[in-house]
C-alpha cells in the first residue's frame, strides 16, 4: 500500500513539473561556478573548456562556454578547487584555490590572450566578496569560524546569530517538553522559529511538529555552515529562513583528529541569584576520521571513494539556578502583614490581615509540605540542584564517483540524549527524558553532457522520545483529600499535581503538565532534480513528495490542575490556604494518538543573466492537506449544526477504541457527535487550501566591479501544523474539562470537592475542546528586501538595506467560549455562549506580523592575520492576534511582538598575535622560545541586544470570565514621579490600576521591555607542530568573559506581592573551559 502511494505520489508529481525534476532541497547545499570567457577585444570566447577540480578530491567537473562566452558549473560541493579555460588559438588560464562555500555561486571570469594552447597563465585572484549572481540575503559561516570562534555548548547553530536580522533569544517556558534540541528560540527577519528551516547536506531534517531539530551535528563534523534569510529561488519551502549545514567528506589524503573540552564549576562565577557557585562538570570529547576508501589487496578509491565519520559525547552534571517567589513563614501561617486580605464570605478583611486557624484548608497544609520556604534576603527561594545530561552522535558518510558522469553519496546520523531533570521544588524529585533521532540520505547526481545535470535524493528521518514525569506513585489527591479525580489516574498511578498562583511560582508535578508520555516520529522524502543549462538561462523545474507520520502517548492533566489568582481574598496564596482555586482542570489520560500527512512540492526556477544584470524568477506549488488522525482522532466543531462536534470517521458512530475516554465520553455526548461522512467533510474533517502558489523574484545588478544591488520578494509557506494538527483534545478522543468559579461568598467550589461530586465524563462535566478550523489557510511569510553591496579591498565589503516580512495566517489560538464580562454573581459556566461545553480553544491560522528592518554588515575576511564581522539590524515587528485575555477585544492586540528586539549588534573577530618566529615582534627567536610565544590567536564575539517586551497583568479574575493574566488599565493619574528602577520593581508598577470589575483593561500588548542582552565571549589558543603535518591545540574559551549581568523579565503581575521583581537572569555567569585538539 505504501508503495502505491509512492508511486502515485511521484508519478503526479514528474507530470505536474512537465516531466523534469528538481528537488525542492536539490543543490540547495551545493555551490555553482559561473563567468564569461573573453578575448582581448572583450568579444566572446565560443565553446571554452572550463574545468574545476576539487583539491581535496582531485575529482573534475567540466563545462563549455556558450555563444555569449559565458558558463556555469553546477553541483559544486564545497571546498577549494582549481578553475582552468583552454579555448583554440589562445593561451590557457588557470585559477588556483578558490574556496566555494556553502550554497554559494561563485564568479570567475577570464581575458584570454591570443597564443599557443600549450601556454598557460596563472591568475591571482581572492574570495569573492560580492554576490553578483544571486539575490539571497545570509551569512555563511566557514569552517575556520566553526572551529576557532568560542561557542558556548558547541552547538553551532549559535553561530546563527551573527548574522543580520537574526535574533536567538534566551530560552523561556518549558525545558522538559519533548522537543528538539533547537525549539522556536531562533528568529529570523521577523519569520518565526517554529518556521525556520533546518538543512543537513540538503535534506530538510526540521521538526514538523513543533520546529527546529533533532539533529543536533558536531561542530568538528562540519565543512560549513550558513544562515539564509531572504533565499528568492523557488528551490526553498518551508517559512524562508533556513540555517544550511555540510558534513565534511573524505579526501585523498587521511585526515581527522581527537579532541577534549573540558568545564568544571571551580573555573565559573556564582550566578547572580545563587547563594552558592553551580555545579558544572562538563566533558565533551570525539574524535573523527576520513580519507580514501581502502581494502589491503581488494580495493583502492584514491580519486573515486571517500568515507568520513565522526563521534562526539558530551557528559553534563550541571546545577541549574532555582530562584522561586514562594510565600514568607507569616504567609504560610495565614499572616500577611499589611496587605489587604478579604474573608470571601463577608467581603470585609480579615482582622490583621490574617486568615483564622479553623479557615485554613486542610488539603492546602498538605500541599504546602512540598513548597519550599524562603531562604534568601530578597524572599525567594534561591537552590542549585543538579541536571545530568549524556549525549552520544556518530556520524558516517560515503562518496563515490561512479562515472566520470555520476556521483554518488550516503550519510548516516545518529544522535541519543538522556536527562535527568530537577523540579524547581526539591520535594519533587527529578524527571528522565531520554530521545534518540536519526537522519539517513542518500543521492545520485548525474550529469548529462555540460548542460544538463539530474539529481535524486531520499532521507528517512524519524525519532523517538520519552518522558517519566516527576515524583510518580501513589494517588496524591487520596492523600490530600482532594475529590473527583481518581479515575483519572493511569495504571493506578499519579503525578503529583499542578499548582499555580498569580504573583508566585507555580509547583508543578512537571512544567509541562504532569505528562509522563512518549512521541514517536517519522519523516520520509523523496525528490528529484534535473537541471538545463541553455544560453543565458539556468533553468530548474522540480518535485518533492514528504511523509509524516506522528504517534505517541500523552498522560494530559491526569493528576489535576488547580488555579488560584487572589479573586477571592486579593492575594493568590491567600486564597490557596483558604481551599478557594478560580480554576481546576482534569482530563484522562490520552494514548497511542498522533496521525499522518503526505505532502507535495512542485516548483520552477529561471536563472537570466543579461550582462550586469541577473534575474531569479521562480514559481512554487506546495499541497500539504490536514493531518489524517490515528484511528480518526482529528475533529472540527461547527456551532451552527445541531450535532456540532464532527469527527473523523465513515459510519455514523466514530472509533471508540481510539482513547480510554471514548466510550465514556460517548455515553454522555454522543447526541453532540456526529462523523465527518453524516456532515459530508472531507475525513480529516477540514478543508485544505489548495493556492499555495509561492512566487520569488530576485535581482542582482552590478554597478561596476565593486558596486552590487541586490533585491527580491518571495512567499513562503509555514510547515502547519502539526502544533494546530496534533492537539486532538475534541470528544469523544480527548475528555477534559476546566471549570472556573468568579463568586466565593455562597457554596463555593472548594479544593477538597472542587467537583462537587460530579465524575469527569458526567451529564454535570463540561468538557473543554481543542478543535481545528474547518478551512485550513497555510501559515505564509511574505518576505522582500533591497540592498547594495560595496567592495572596499580585495578583503573587505559593506552591505546595507532594508528587509521586511509581512506573515499572515499563522498558527495560533483562540478560545471562541468566553463568556461576556460581568458584575453579577452568575458563574462562568452559565454565561458561556456554547453550552454545555467549557473552553472551545480553536487552533487558528488568524495571527499576522508586520517586520521592518535596516540591516547592515561589514567584513574583512581573514588577512594579515585578522577577521572581522560586523552586523547591526535595527528593526520592528508588530503582531495582530486575538486574545482570550481581552475577550476578542482586537483594538488592544495590534502591538509589539514578544520576539521584537529592535536594537541588535553582533560582532566576532579572530586575531594572530604578532609574536613569535617570522613575525613583527621576538621575529627572530628561536625554535625553542618560539613554542611558547609563538602561534597564539585570540577569537571574540559581542552580542549587544534589546531586551524583549512583556505584558502587565493582574492577578484576579477581574472580567469574571475565567480568563488568567487579564490586563490592567493605565492609570489616569500616571506613574510615580519618583520612580527608580531597581531590581525589586524594574517597571513602574503605579503606572497601571486595576481595571473595575466586570471590564477588562485597556494595556495593550508587551508595553514593557526587558533588561538588554549583553554577551561578551572570548578565546585564546595555539597550535603546536607535530611531526608528520599533524598539530596540537590548546585552547582557553571564556564565556561571558566580563562576567556581566543580564536580567531575565520581571513578575509583570503588577498587584502581586513580588510585582515587578526580577529573579532570573538571561546570561549565564563566566565560565570557563579548556580543550585539547589533535589533528592530522
Amino acid at each position: 500500500m505504501l508503495l502505491k502511494k509512492i508511486a502515485r505520489s511521484l508519478g503526479s508529481a514528474a507530470f505536474a513539473s512537465l516531466f523534469m525534476a528538481v528537488s525542492a532541497l536539490g543543490q540547495v547545499d551545493q555551490g555553482r561556478f559561473v563567468g564569461h570567457v573573453a578575448d582581448p577585444q572583450g568579444s566572446a570566447v565560443v565553446n571554452a573548456a572550463i574545468s574545476a577540480t576539487n583539491l581535496d578530491t582531485n575529482i573534475t567537473q567540466t563545462a563549455k562556454t556558450d555563444e555569449n562566452g559565458d558558463y556555469v558549473i553546477t553541483s559544486v560541493v564545497a571546498g577549494n578547487y582549481t578553475v582552468k579555460v583552454a579555448a583554440q588559438g589562445f593561451e590557457g588560464a588557470v585559477t588556483q584555490r578558490i574556496e566555494v562555500q556553502v550554497a554559494q555561486i561563485v564568479r570567475q571570469d577570464f581575458s584570454l590572450k591570443i597564443g599557443s594552447t600549450s601556454e598557460t597563465i596563472e591568475v591571482s585572484t581572492t574570495a569573492p566578496l560580492l554576490s553578483t549572481d544571486s539575490a539571497t540575503v545570509g551569512q555563511v559561516i566557514t569552517n575556520k569560524q566553526l572551529t576557532e570562534l568560542p561557542i558556548n555548548g558547541r552547538g553551532f547553530y549559535r553561530l546563527a546569530s551573527l548574522t543580520p536580522g537574526a535574533a536567538l533569544l534566551p530560552p523561556t517556558g518549558n525545558s522538559l517538553a519533548i522537543r528538539p534540541e533547537v525549539v522556536n528560540g531562533n528568529v529570523i527577519s521577523g519569520i518565526r522559529g517554529s518556521a525556520t528551516s533546518f538543512l543537513l547536506d540538503g535534506n530538510d531534517v526540521s521538526e514538523q511538529h513543533q520546529g527546529g531539530t533533532f539533529i543536533q551535528t558536531s561542530i568538528d563534523a562540519l565543512q560549513e555552515f550558513s544562515v539564509q534569510q531572504s533565499p528568492y529561488s523557488a528551490e526553498y519551502n518551508r517559512g524562508g529562513a533556513f540555517f544550511n549545514a555540510t558534513v565534511k567528506s573524505g579526501t585523498n589524503r587521511f585526515h581527522g583528529g581527537l579532541f577534549e573540552f573540558l568545564r568544571n564549576e571551580k573555573f565559573d562565577a556564582r550566578n547572580f541569584f545563587s547563594p552558592t557557585r553551580a555545579i558544572l562538570k562538563r566533558n565533551q570529547f570525539g574524535a573523527s576520521l576520513g580519507g580514501p576508501l581502502f581494502i589491503p589487496k581488494f580495493y583502492s578509491g584514491r580519486d573515486r571513494t571517500f568515507f568520513f565519520v565522526n563521534y562526539e559525547g558530551q557528559r553534563l552534571r550541571n546545577g541549574l539556578v532555582v530562584n522561586m517567589i514562594v510565600p514568607s513563614d507569616a504567609q504560610r501561617s495565614g499572616n500577611f502583614g499589611a496587605k489587604t486580605i478579604r474573608d470571601p464570605r463577608t467581603g470585609l478583611p480579615f482582622t490583621n490581615n490574617t486568615i483564622p486557624t479553623n479557615r485554613l484548608s486542610s488539603p492546602a497544609l498538605a500541599i504546602q509540605q512540598y513548597i519550599p520556604r524562603q531562604n534568601t534576603s530578597s524572599g525567594t527561594f534561591a537552590a542549585v540542584p543538579s541536571q545530568a545530561i549524556d549525549f552520544d552522535q556518530y556520524i558516517v558518510r560515503l562518496d563515490h564517483q561512479v562515472t566520470d558522469k555520476n556521483r554518488l553519496f550516503a550519510r548516516w546520523v545518529y544522535v541519543t540524549n538522556h536527562e535527568v531533570d530537577p523540579n524547581n521544588a526539591p520535594a519533587l524529585g527529578t524527571a528522565n527524558l531520554t530521545s534518540i533521532g536519526q537522519d539517513i540520505a542518500v543521492g545520485l547526481i548525474t550529469n548529462f553532457g555540460s548542460t544538463m545535470v539530474n539529481e535524486i535524493r531520499s532521507h528517512f528521518l524519524p525519532s523517538h522520545v520519552r518522558l517519566q514525569a516527576f515524583l510518580q506513585g501513589p494517588d496524591f489527591n487520596a492523600k490530600f483529600g482532594i475529590t473527583g479525580l481518581s479515575e483519572t489516574l493511569r495504571d493506578g498511578k499519579s503525578s503529583f499535581p499542578d499548582y499555580s498562583f498569580s504573583g508566585y511560582s507555580p509547583i508543578q508535578g512537571s512544567t509541562f503538565d504532569q505528562r509522563p508520555k512518549s512521541q514517536d516520529r517519522k519523516a520520509w522524502e523523496i525528490s528529484d532534480n534535473f537541471t538545463i543549462l541553455k544560453g543565458k538561462q539556468s533553468i530548474k523545474m522540480g518535485t518533492l513528495v514528504r511523509y509524516y507520520q506522528w504517534l505517541g502517548y500523552d498522560s494530559q492533566i491526569y493528576a489535576g490542575s488547580f488555579g488560584f489568582s487572589g479573586s477571592a481574598s486579593g492575594d493568590a496564596y491567600a486564597d490557596f490556604l483558604l481551599g478557594l482555586p478560580n480554576t481546576g482542570s482534569r482530563a484522562y489520560p490520552a494514548i497511542n494518538f498522533g496521525g499522518q500527512v503526505w505532502s507535495k512540492q512542485f516548483y520552477v526556477q529561471d536563472d537570466v543573466r543579461l550582462g550586469r544584470l541577473t534575474l531569479n524568477l521562480g514559481l512554487r506549488y506546495e499541497y500539504t492537506p490536514w493531518l489524517d488522525g490515528y484511528k480518526g482522532q482529528v475533529g472540527t466543531f461547527d456551532p451552527s449544526q445541531s450535532k456540532p462536534i464532527i469527527v473523523s470517521g465513515d459510519g455514523t458512530v466514530p472509533d471508540l477504541t481510539a482513547q480510554p475516554a471514548a466510550p465514556t465520553a460517548y455515553q454522555f455526548f454522543g447526541q453532540y457527535i456526529q462523523t465527518t461522512a453524516q456532515a459530508k467533510l472531507p475525513k480529516n474533517a477540514t478543508y485544505t487550501d489548495k493556492t499555495q502558489f509561492g512566487p520569488r523574484i530576485g535581482l542582482a545588478y552590478s554597478l561596476n566591479n565593486k558596486t552590487v544591488i541586490r533585491g527580491g520578494f518571495g512567499m513562503f509557506y509555514e510547515p502547519e501544523g502539526t502544533s494546530g494538527r496534533v492537539n486532538l483534545n475534541t470528544l469523544p478522543f480527548r475528555l477534559s474539562e476546566t471549570v472556573a468559579q468568579t463568586q466565593y461568598s455562597v457554596n463555593p467550589r472548594t479544593l477538597s470537592d472542587y467537583y462537587q461530586g460530579s465524575k469527569l465524563g458526567s451529564t454535570t462535566a463540561n468538557p473543554t475542546l481543542s478543535p481545528t478550523r474547518l478551512h485550513l489557510n497555510m501559515g505564509t511569510n511574505i518576505h522582500y528586501s533591497l540592498n547594495i553591496q560595496r567592495q572596499f579591498s580585495n578583503h573587505d565589503v559593506l552591505e546595507i538595506g532594508y528587509v521586511g516580512n509581512r506573515g499572515v495566517h499563522l498558527n495560533g489560538t483562540n478560545d471562541i467560549n468566553i463568556p461576556a464580562p460581568t458584575t453579577g454573581t452568575a458563574s462562568v459556566q452559565s454565561r458561556r455562549p456554547y453550552q454545555p461545553w467549557g473552553n472551545i480553544t480553536y487552533n487558528t491560522q488568524d495571527v499576522t506580523n508586520h517586520y521592518d528592518s535596516l540591516q547592515t554588515k561589514y567584513e574583512h575576511r581573514f588577512h594579515g592575520g585578522f577577521s572581522l564581522l560586523a552586523a547591526y539590524t535595527y528593526s520592528k515587528t508588530l503582531q495582530y492576534n486575538q486574545s482570550s485575555a481581552l475577550g476578542g477585544n482586537t483594538a488592544y492586540e495590534y502591538a509589539l511582538a514578544a520576539y521584537d528586539v529592535p536594537h541588535n549588534l553582533a560582532m566576532s573577530g579572530q586575531y594572530e598575535l604578532p609574536f613569535g618566529r617570522g613575525r613583527k615582534m621576538l621575529g627572530n627567536t628561536n625554535g625553542f622560545v618560539d613554542s611558547f610565544i609563538g602561534g597564539w590567536q585570540v577569537q571574540g564575539i559581542v552580542i549587544l541586544r534589546s531586551g524583549t517586551p512583556f505584558t502587565p497583568v493582574v492577578s484576579g479574575d477581574v472580567a469574571k470570565t475565567g480568563v488568567g493574566s487579564q490586563r490592567p488599565n493605565l492609570n489616569p493619574a500616571g506613574g510615580s514621579t519618583s520612580f527608580k528602577k531597581s531590581l525589586t520593581k524594574w517597571f513602574d508598577t503605579s503606572r497601571y490600576v486595576v481595571a473595575p470589575t466586570g471590564t477588562y483593561g485597556n494595556v495593550r500588548a508587551n508595553t514593557q521591555r526587558s533588561d538588554m542582552l549583553r554577551q561578551y565571549d572570548a578565546s585564546i589558543f595555539k597550535n603546536f607542530a607535530l611531526p608528520g603535518e599533524s598539530i596540537l591545540s590548546f585552547r582557553a574559551e571564556f564565556f561571558n568573559v566580563s562576567n556581566t549581568t543580564s536580567f531575565a523579565a520581571p513578575n509583570a503581575t503588577i498587584d502581586a506581592t513580588a510585582g515587578g521583581q526580577v529573579s532570573a537572569t538571561s546570561v549565564n555567569p563566566r565560565s570557563i573551559q579548556l580543550a585539547l585538539k589533535y589533528r592530522f
